[in-house]
Parts: structure tokens; C-alpha cells; sequence
């Protein structure tokens, strides 16, 4: 893994770019990084949620529901732990399997996917 990025630096270019969406997901990002889970749903509170309300087999993590320090689930004999993605002033909060939650290619993939259906919306 490589170094962890510092929040306060991060904090400090998102008060100069508040619009900048990418670097809000990084500083929430190392937020979630250093457990600092309450002050990165807070960051992320300033989006839209789209995470739809859901159950009952792992937490719900819709806007009403989310309970910012319960990161981690089990389901099933499988754990899982809270991550989002961030795009177009939007975040969607889901839940990823322990063993591939920090595969960058699934944080990416989420994203993308997330871009993409945004894109597609009129307005």
C-alpha cells in the first residue's frame, strides 16, 4: 500500500476548491484511512446520497440510515466493510467484500459506473 495521504493537507485544498469532487473523495478517503469515520461521512455530507435505503442483511447506509462508524458487516459468514464512490456532486456508499474492498480496480470500476449513469441524466 502506499502512503497515506494527510487529511489536514487535503482538508486545506478542498476549503481552496470546494467543488473539486475528487479531491473531497481523497480526503474522505484518508480520513476513513486514519478511522477517523464520522468526520469523512461528514466530508461526503455535503453530497447527495444516492445510496437507496435497503435490507435487511447487511446495514442500510441510505442518507437516514447510515450510522458513520459502523464500517464493517457480516452477512452470511462473509464480512464486508463500508466503502463509496464519489462523482458529479454524488455519493453512493456500498458495501465490499473485506478481502477485495481495496482493490483499486473495484473503487474505480464503481466510480466509473457511477459517472457513467450520472452522465446519462438530463439536468
Amino acid at each position: 500500500m502506499s502512503a497515506l495521504a494527510e487529511p489536514e493537507a487535503l482538508l486545506g485544498d478542498l476549503a481552496a476548491a470546494p467543488e473539486d469532487d475528487a479531491l473531497r473523495e481523497r480526503a474522505a478517503i484518508a480520513l476513513e484511512q486514519r478511522g477517523r469515520h464520522r468526520e469523512a461521512v461528514e466530508l461526503l455530507g455535503t453530497l447527495t446520497n444516492l445510496t437507496a435505503h435497503d435490507g435487511p442483511t447487511l446495514p442500510c447506509l441510505c442518507r437516514r440510515c447510515l450510522d458513520p462508524e459502523r464500517i464493517e458487516a457480516e452477512a452470511d459468514g462473509v464480512r464486508f466493510t463500508r466503502r463509496f464512490a464519489v462523482a458529479r456532486g454524488r455519493v453512493l456508499y456500498y458495501w465490499a467484500p473485506i478481502e477485495i474492498a481495496d482493490s483499486p480496480g473495484l473503487a474505480r470500476s464503481v466510480r466509473a459506473r457511477l459517472d457513467r449513469r450520472l452522465a446519462r441524466r438530463p439536468g
